[in-house]
């Protein structure tokens, strides 16, 4: 009997079947928002002087951390080796953050922001292919 959710076999990093696309596009869209969370506050901590800086930048310590452990969650979640790379660069923005320049977060959270994409864009296009969005 066919239901139309058996896995698709996909080669390389694509998504194997729809639970895990599922899976995949909703850390995805947490994965995201909070990279670009941690982006807008870094810049306006990298502005700020004093107390209000150091506190500043023990905000984005814990959204950094937070996001990070999101990504954690996906790859364990998906079995999809390619949120490991997400985590280090997060990890990378991290050292910036606890080296006290924010402002040098932007390269490493945009590259975690286009391998987040890239994971959402393909978990969206497993969905369609199933009729599931």
């Amino acid at each position: 009997m066919v239901t139309g959710n058996e896995p698709k076999e996909t080669k390389g990093d694509r998504l194997i079947d729809v639970k895990q696309a599922i899976s995949a596009y909703a850390q995805s869209e947490k994965v995201k928002s909070g990279l670009i969370w941690i982006c807008q506050v870094s810049d306006q901590v990298a502005a700020m002087d004093g107390p209000g800086r150091q506190q500043g930048l023990t905000l984005l310590k814990t959204l950094a951390h937070m996001v990070a452990d999101e990504s954690d969650l996906a790859g364990r979640i998906t079995g999809d080796r390619r949120w490991h790379e997400i985590g280090q660069k997060i990890n990378k923005a991290l050292v910036m953050i606890n080296s006290g320049v924010p402002q040098e977060t932007a390269y490493h959270l945009t590259q975690a922001l286009t391998r987040v994409t890239r994971i959402g864009r393909q978990a969206a296009l497993v969905l369609k292919e199933n009729g599931l969005f």
